[in-house]
């Protein structure tokens, strides 16, 4: 069989960008796959108060979460590994779009941290299981 340097460039060509063509569309479908997918976290409540955040208000810090924020409802604290800082997740609560602002040292893994305005509420909310769905990751 004769190869001339034609067919061989066409060759590699044709392989080369069936490669790219495969590579990109895998690279497509892991971030829409990773977007779309719906996952249930277990979620808890914090506030600013020195309970929560061991921080008094005359602290300069008070109340501003990792990312240099301040806390305000839809401000959710994650694990940094699992979700990207400014991220938007929907939690289930009508009308808010949460943004990871936040980290904690005992959020690991499939929780979440949701800021409330008042220990109160945040204690009234308690521990519960959500459906938490990454709308916009970082």
């Amino acid at each position: 069989m004769k190869f001339s340097k034609k067919n061989v460039f066409t060759s590699i060509r044709k392989t080369v960008l069936s490669f790219v063509v495969v590579l990109f569309i895998s690279l497509l479908s892991m971030i829409f796959v990773n977007s779309l997918q719906a996952k249930v976290f277990t979620a808890t409540a914090y506030c600013s108060c020195k309970k929560c955040c061991d921080k008094d208000p005359s602290n300069k810090w008070y109340g501003i979460t990792a990312s240099g924020r301040k806390a305000r409802w839809g401000t959710v604290a994650v694990d940094r590994r699992l979700i990207k800082l400014g991220s938007r997740l929907s939690e289930g609560f009508p009308k808010t779009a949460f943004r990871t602002d936040d980290v904690d040292g005992a959020i690991k893994g499939k929780r979440v941290d949701l800021w409330f305005p008042s220990h109160r509420k945040a204690l009234e909310f308690g521990r519960q299981k959500l459906v938490v769905e990454l709308v916009n990751n970082g």
